[in-house]
């Protein structure tokens, strides 16, 4: 099959990684995949698949295709209007949620195109706000990439804590970071641990807590700043998947996340991460106090969430893109 995807860029983000992981995945099937961006697009993520630059996305700049898989609000209109080829709609996220235009965004849910959602919880969400029904496919991670490497504290002494901060003024103002920060901030006194920190958007950052910021442009790069970590710690409100925690548990590192909604479809409480409500600072820095303390059940938890990850294949989400598309023809 020809699949084309429309995207605004390859920035850094979940939605961006999720698209070169399913664009490359399809492509080792067999597929002819080809990603259609402006240029003035980024691209950050490695991409084996074909990319073809153009002024602008436009319904005469995007290619002839089996599919078009649009993923973005934005990037309906001119797939839709193209009118060369079936027209699924992915979502990666419900953007009435936290784009500026919900209404705009709503309506490209309501053309009559086919809807493939990422999670259960994303799913029913969909179904809530449009009367629609969606196909799952599941996020993935590889894990040729991301796996257990020495921990950072065997050297060091000191137990290590990842966080991801996303700029708030960026329009991430979802992600929870002021709650991280505040947990930490309460933790700083009573128990002795290093902060690693990750800031995408690369914006002014300051902390309560000292940090060690560091930068990753590759996914072996993030793989290994997830493996040298003794806890990896999420606080999104929503989220349609959640990539991080995934990832970070087939690294071998004990998670804290909230639960925040599509990672209920892999975030297992006591069994492979410690789950807490998103904004309860009391119940976060409790869940971070406990697995920096319980050696025992912090290597427990990093075990289990490590095996529990190996079935959560690419090439899987592939295969369930490919087998709805199928159900279309």
């Amino acid at each position: 099959m020809k699949i084309v995807f429309p995207v605004l860029s390859l920035e850094m983000g979940g939605g961006a990684r999720f698209i070169y992981h399913l664009a490359n995945a399809l492509l080792d099937k067999g597929h002819d995949v080809e990603v259609v961006m402006p240029e003035k697009g980024l691209q950050v993520w490695p991409l084996r698949a074909k990319l073809s630059r153009v002024k602008e996305l436009t319904p005469s700049s995007i290619p002839s295709a089996d599919f078009i898989l649009p993923n973005f609000y934005l990037t309906v209109k001119p797939a839709w209007e193209s009118q060369k080829g079936r027209v699924v709609r992915l979502s990666l996220g419900y953007e009435p949620l936290w784009v500026p235009d919900s209404k705009a965004a709503k309506q490209t849910y309501l053309i009559g195109a086919p809807i493939m959602s990422i999670s259960g919880w994303h799913r029913q969400l969909l179904r809530q706000e449009t009367g629609l029904e969606s196909r799952v496919i599941s996020g993935g991670v590889n894990t040729s990439v991301f796996h257990p490497h020495p921990k950072r504290s065997e050297q060091t002494g000191c137990k290590n804590i990842f966080y991801i901060m996303r700029d708030p003024a960026s329009g991430y103002t979802w992600k929870g970071g002021a709650d991280f920060l505040k947990a930490v901030t309460r933790l700083k006194d009573t128990v002795n641990f290093e902060l690693t920190v990750s800031m995408p958007e690369n914006a002014p950052f300051t902390s309560p807590v000292p940090y060690r910021l560091m930068t990753s442009t590759t996914d072996l790069e993030l793989a290994q700043i997830y493996a040298e970590a003794d806890l990896f710690v999420y606080t999104s409100y929503f989220e349609a998947f959640g990539l991080p925690p995934l990832e970070a548990m087939a690294c071998g590192t004990a998670v804290v996340t909230t639960d925040c909604g599509g990672n209920r479809d892999y975030a297992r409480h006591g069994e492979n991460c410690l789950l807490v409500p998103p904004s309860d600072i009391d119940l976060l820095s409790a869940a971070i106090y406990r697995l920096l303390t319980q050696d025992t059940e912090r290597q427990r938890l990093a075990s289990s969430s490590h095996l529990f990850a190996q079935a959560w294949s690419w090439q899987r989400t592939a295969d369930q893109v490919e087998a709805f598309l199928l159900s279309l023809r």
